[in-house]
């Protein structure tokens, strides 16, 4: 839900501005839209509440928005979204993906079945590259951590779910110095084009780094509250 909650705020913004739409409301409003999307909905006055607790937290002081509003953000989302609600996560494209490789690295049905998230995905790649235990769980969780962080990013704006994965996959291997090449040239990808996704991924964390939550928060309450 989050993940396609995301898709949708940065959908959005790619047609409109923060000008245009306050990202403190359009924020929980995706989140609202997103859960009703993946059929796992949340009360409009929950989330409202929640909203407003976590502002509180953050020092930006008491909102000002109620349910009214996130119900009349929901729309301009959509408008905004031309009403396209489906996303194709990183995650999702593994499935079908896996199967082939699978095939390749004659792996039982079984294994087959587990593939449904890249944790499991790893762990079979992690077989056939002959990994220990201990570096095969560490690969796993700093893949599947990336690739939630990209998240962060446009790349889901601008490169195929499964290109994404699989440059995280890639940064990770060369941090952990594990040796992905043979299982790469199977897949007969470019190898530019994951470079460039992981290229980004780093300038991520570069940029990340150099800033601090202060400087976030003074940048977020110099936003204006605008009604939808």
């Amino acid at each position: 839900v989050v993940a396609t909650a995301i898709s949708y705020f940065r959908r959005v913004y790619v047609k409109k501005s923060f000008a245009d739409l306050d990202p403190r409301l359009a924020a929980p409003a995706a989140l609202y839209v997103a859960a009703k999307a993946e059929e796992c909905t949340v009360q409009a006055l929950k989330l409202v509440h929640r909203m407003k607790s976590h502002a509180c937290m953050c020092g930006h002081g008491a909102m000002g928005y109620e349910v009214k509003d996130v119900l009349q953000m929901e729309m301009r989302l959509l408008q905004a979204l031309s009403f396209n609600l489906i996303v194709f996560h990183p995650y999702r494209p593994l499935t079908t993906y896996l199967d082939d490789v699978s095939k390749t690295l004659n792996l039982s049905a079984n294994v087959k079945e587990d593939f449904a998230q890249m944790a499991c995905y790893l762990d079979d790649v992690s077989k056939t590259l002959n990994l220990s235990a201990n570096v095969k769980e560490d690969f796993a969780q700093m893949a599947w951590s990336m690739l939630n962080d990209s998240l962060k990013t446009d790349l889901s704006l601008c490169h195929p779910p499964f290109l994404i994965a699989i440059a995280c996959m890639h940064l990770v291997a060369v941090m952990r110095h594990v040796d992905l090449n043979p299982w790469l040239e199977g897949l007969r990808i470019d190898m530019h084009q994951v470079r460039a996704v992981s290229s980004s991924l780093l300038d991520l964390y570069e940029n990340f780094s150099s800033l601090s939550e202060d400087q976030i928060s003074a940048a977020v309450g110099k936003l204006p509250m605008r009604l939808p």
